[in-house]
């Protein structure tokens, strides 16, 4: 389909006394569409109709601004309105004189203070040369990079990076892969112990109730075979803060410790912590729910971290000015964190697969 649109154009003076029909452009500034039509209206628009297909030239007052016809101002009026309303400063601390050059005294006022900055200012070089020293790097080769650490040596990034752990304290594959069969089979008696529980025995603990059980007690079957899925998360959850909390007291010993005084790991706490988790691992319900995983993760962490930290002792031979005490306690650290951590690195990526 198609439409016709006629346009009529009538002569100058056939539109004399006729009503303004459009808004339209090209209307003198300060015009109001609520406004009665003027004779000065009427020409204005006339001035546009015939701009546009050459039949008129603009009067010289006027000029094209955007949509509009406005009426061009004078300069210096058109300056001292700028400043009225602030888009032009005026020149602010005026000076009296050429610039000053500085004497050995202080400046007499401020008139002569400001002189002699702008001698200093024309003088200053352009470009700078500057040595900056940059001590991030040393920071980054202390901590790891710079997604590690806490305390503002990472920010929220260091939560969910962790070194890789050094060749020298891996597991071998083939143990982890007999560590995971019989790990999987002692979650088949888990289990199957989990399902002879009527269900009026059923348990939930709280957090605070398992932190008094992970600090005074030892795992059995009969204690976790009655708890609940919410409460055998909450028990994984306690188990890695403990590890967690473990790894932060020796690393911060580690950083404040003495030359003379070579800090050595809670033994006693870490083995605690370690038994828990791995019980909580053995019947901790499959498919893993995100929480689960979250924690697993955590879990894998904090056992890289410190794993990480105790090789970095061993290297760099930190208790070998107390070869009394130093030297020995250190090898017990490596041996220790190893076979448990060790154990617990495999059964969270061997049998869950959370790497």
């Amino acid at each position: 389909s198609c439409v016709l649109i006629e346009f009529r154009f009538m002569p100058r003076g056939d539109q004399k006394g006729r009503g303004r029909q459009s808004p339209g452009i090209g209307r003198p500034r300060g015009w109001s569409p609520v406004q009665a039509a003027t004779p000065e209206d009427e020409d204005a628009e006339e001035d546009e109709v015939c701009a546009q297909h050459g039949d008129y030239q603009l009067d010289e007052e006027y000029t094209a601004v955007g949509d509009e016809y406005e009426e061009v101002e004078n300069s210096e009026d058109e300056l001292q309105a700028d400043r009225d309303q602030q888009i032009l400063q005026e020149a602010c601390l005026p000076v009296s004189g050429a610039p000053l050059a500085p004497s050995e005294g202080p400046p007499k006022d401020a008139d002569e203070y400001l002189r002699q900055v702008q001698w200093e200012r024309l003088r200053c070089p352009e470009v700078v040369d500057v040595e900056v020293q940059d001590r991030s790097l040393e920071r980054r080769k202390k901590h790891g990079g710079p997604l590690t650490g806490k305390e503002g040596k990472g920010g929220l990034l260091a939560l969910f990076s962790a070194p890789e752990v050094p060749a020298e304290m891996c597991h071998s594959s083939k143990w982890a892969g007999d560590v995971a069969r019989a790990f999987r089979v002692l979650r088949t008696h888990s289990a199957r112990a989990r399902r002879a529980i009527p269900e009026d025995q059923v348990k939930q603990l709280n957090y605070e109730e398992w932190r008094r059980h992970v600090s005074r007690d030892r795992p059995s079957t009969e204690l976790l075979a009655v708890q609940d899925f919410v409460s055998l998360n909450h028990l994984l959850v306690v188990a890695v803060d403990k590890i967690e909390a473990e790894y932060d007291t020796f690393s911060s010993c580690v950083e404040e410790a003495d030359t003379g005084a070579a800090p050595t790991l809670n033994h006693d706490s870490l083995d605690a912590g370690v038994e828990w988790a791995h019980a909580a691992l053995a019947f901790v319900e499959e498919p893993l729910v995100d929480d689960i995983q979250f924690q697993m993760q955590r879990l894998r962490r904090t056992c890289q971290r410190l794993m990480a930290l105790v090789h970095e002792r061993q290297a760099n031979k930190v208790a070998s000015e107390a070869p009394e005490n130093g030297e020995g306690a250190l090898c017990n650290d490596v041996v220790f964190v190893r076979a448990r951590i060790s154990l617990l690195l495999a059964l969270v990526g061997d049998v869950f697969g959370q790497h």
